[in-house]
């Protein structure tokens, strides 16, 4: 009965009891929204993903589904086997470990490894047996055709379906392994516990809960040999046909690939899905003209689907690096040139424009030069005056020095008496000057000190007729009581007296007091202490008054030596500012000059630098400047490449994946065909684009004749 009939409005024939997940009991019911339906699976998938180290990336289209609810069918059934028929790549192994996830079943699957053999496999299947019948778990061994590499492993697989158990296969260890672990469940049941009661209640929960899944594929003689040999895997087992993928799986697992790939337009894509899907029909309908023409077979198969889309996405991937790397390389040398006529031109300016400048800097610095030598001729000369000068002034300064030495030595005679007088007269209180004025008749020695005090302030006597009658006398005491009775006028006088110019003849008068031995100072103090002081003071500014007159040239001398010595310091002050002068210009034009002369250096390495650098470019110009259009034309071709590469890699993608059984002339056609579909889908693509001419790299091929390689 066709399909239509049983379902006439096209829905879903589907059953299944994984629709709500988590649910307990589970309910099997019909699946007719497909929408849910794929949802919930992608969700199964999700969370198998998850919960395993190694990731299924499936495309869970309708087709697949269907075959997903079909293994989930028969492993839910106690003792459910299947045999799943269908060519590498259709999911058949992927779908069963989903499906048994669905059920909540662990998968087994023997390793396959370079020493695996009968040991090992008896090892595998007794581990299978022990989980299912000792520990009562849902398992599913799942086995494929590969791993056939006994004809016995499949004779093991067949006896297990047929009887639950593989002859001789367990020792005596095993058997009383198996016998502890039935008793409690024999004792629960009511059955005897015998060894042949236990051992085939052991069994049975072996054959409920081992479910095997073997993939095979029906191709070839081998495979009808097995059947014949073997009949449990037809006799035992659900079959589930794995027929060609639906132009629906093509189109989903091509979309599936595809919507990662940034550099595609979304556009570009959904023509690459469909002309992914009409490579693949194409192929299977030219295997049929190939068998029939030329009786040799090609299967088509999802794996050659499979592989299409990865070399798609390698080659692709790989051609675009390929192409941006070459365009960049040559967009680098094309950048690099333009930089470079630019750099010339303006390498070409700066030279123009640093030549005058290099010239005056040279001329100036020249010209600083002879300024500084002349300058510098002058500062020495000055320098040498100066010299000179200062020479004369130190003689004439260690003169005048030696002049106020001998003159302070000499004045430092007369200066111990005279301070000791003044200190004296600072000790000398007015009342003991009034006192000596009270007398009526003074003592001769203070008469003798009053006479010397008023003769050296030219204080004019008295003058009296002299006792004998004969002439005048001169009488000092009457003025000098009039003196002394202004006591602190006489000190005033006294401290402030005019020791440097004493006239000669105050001093030829009051040399003989200094003559007279009653004058002393030890005398007059036994008869006043007042007088004794203004004695001392008198006889201070006499010794003063020789000293200072023998002094006093050496002043004079010493006053013109100085007058002279000042006059020298001014000149040689002049001299010596003149030649500051001179110097500070000499170091300013010297500072200008290593200025100038780092300037005219710097400027003539730049001329240096922009030379070489405008010979490094004209050369350059000069060498690829005939390979600046070849460039540029490459630029463009690469561009356009570039822009075709989505068409012309599917068609070497297509042809790596499909065309290595066909003849030349299948192969031509093939390619024709699709580069109509392509324009068709309008896909950018070059005219003619084949596998060699998208892939072929003529320096790679060179190297491949040189190798010894056939050129084709």
């Amino acid at each position: 009965t066709p399909y239509e009939e049983v379902v006439p409005d096209g829905s879903l024939l589907l059953f299944g009891d994984f629709m709500a997940p988590g649910a307990d009991p589970r309910t099997y019911n019909r699946i007719d929204d497909r929408k849910a339906l794929v949802r919930v699976v992608k969700e199964y998938l999700d969370d198998y993903n998850a919960a395993n180290t190694k990731k299924m990336a499936l495309v869970m289209f309708v087709d697949a589904i269907t075959h997903v609810a079909r293994v989930s069918r028969v492993l839910r059934q106690p003792g459910g086997n299947a045999l799943l028929l269908g060519v590498g790549g259709s999911g058949r192994q992927s779908l069963t470990r989903l499906a048994g996830f669905i059920q909540d079943m662990d998968t087994f699957q023997i390793e396959i490894s370079k020493n695996y053999g009968p040991s090992e496999w008896k090892d595998d299947i007794k581990k299978l047996l022990f989980t299912a019948g000792e520990e009562g778990k849902d398992i599913i061994f799942l086995f494929t055709d590969t791993q056939i590499i006994r004809e016995s492993f499949l004779e093991d697989v067949n006896n297990i379906l047929n009887t639950g158990e593989v002859p001789n296969i367990f020792d005596d260890n095993d058997h009383n392994r198996i016998l502890t672990a039935m008793r409690p469940l024999c004792a629960a049941e009511g059955i005897p516990q015998t060894k042949i009661a236990m051992y085939s209640r052991f069994i049975k929960r072996v054959q409920a809960h081992v479910h095997i899944v073997i993939c095979m594929s029906p191709l070839g003689e081998v495979f009808r040999t097995r059947l014949r040999n073997f009949p449990s895997l037809v006799n035992n087992c659900t079959i589930d046909w794995f027929m060609p993928w639906p132009d629906e799986a093509l189109v989903e697992v091509a979309r599936d690939a595809f919507d990662p790939i940034a550099e595609i337009s979304d556009q570009h894509k959904a023509s690459i899905v469909t002309m992914a899907g009409h490579i693949h029909l194409s192929v299977e309908k030219a295997s049929g003209t190939f068998l029939s023409e030329l009786s040799r077979y090609n299967y088509v198969t999802p794996t050659s689907y499979l592989e299409l889309l990865r070399t798609y996405k390698t080659l692709l991937a790989s051609k675009q690096t390929e192409l941006a790397t070459a365009k960049k390389r040559l967009v680098i040398g094309l950048d690099k040139l333009a930089s470079t006529e630019v750099e010339v031109a303006t390498l070409q300016k700066q030279l123009e424009e640093m030549q005058p400048v290099l010239i005056k800097t040279a001329a100036d610095v020249e010209e600083m030069m002879v300024q500084i030598q002349k300058d510098k001729s002058a500062a020495d000369e000055t320098r040498t005056v100066v010299v000179r000068e200062e020479a004369i002034a130190s003689s004439k300064a260690e003169e005048c020095q030696g002049i106020k030495d001998s003159a302070e030595k000499d004045l430092a005679e007369a200066l111990p008496a005279l301070d000791e007088a003044v200190q004296c007269l600072r000790d000398l209180k007015l009342s003991d000057i009034s006192e000596v004025a009270k007398y009526a008749n003074p003592p001769g020695g203070v008469k003798l000190v009053v006479e010397a005090i008023c003769v050296m302030r030219n204080i004019a006597p008295k003058m009296e007729a002299a006792p004998d009658g004969k002439g005048k006398v001169a009488n000092y005491w009457d003025p000098g009581k009039k003196m002394l009775a202004d006591a602190k006028g006489l000190l005033d006088a006294m401290f402030q007296y005019d020791k440097d110019n004493i006239p000669e003849k105050t001093i030829q008068r009051i040399q003989p007091f200094m003559d007279d031995p009653a004058f002393e100072p030890k005398k007059i103090e036994a008869v006043s202490k007042a007088c004794k002081a203004m004695c001392q003071w008198v006889r201070a500014m006499h010794t003063y008054h020789f000293v200072a007159k023998n002094v006093e040239p050496k002043r004079r001398a010493l006053n013109a030596a100085q007058e002279e010595l000042d006059v020298l310091t001014e000149n040689l002050n002049k001299l010596r500012a003149a030649l500051k002068e001179v110097e500070d210009k000499i170091a300013e034009l010297e500072f200008s000059f290593n200025q100038s002369v780092a300037k005219k250096e710097s400027l003539q390495r730049q001329v240096d630098d922009a030379t070489v650098k405008m010979d490094r470019a004209n050369r350059l110009l000069g060498g690829l400047g005939g390979e600046k259009v070849r460039w540029q034309e490459t630029v463009q071709s690469l561009t356009v490449s570039e822009g075709s590469l989505v068409g012309d890699v599917l068609i070497a993608a297509g042809s790596v994946a499909y065309l290595g059984p066909f003849t030349a002339a299948y192969r031509a056609d093939l390619c024709a065909t699709w580069r109509s579909q392509l324009a068709d889908l309008q896909l950018p693509h070059t005219e003619g684009a084949t596998l060699m001419s998208v892939l072929n790299d003529a320096v790679l091929q060179r190297a491949w004749a040189i190798a010894g390689l056939p050129t084709d």
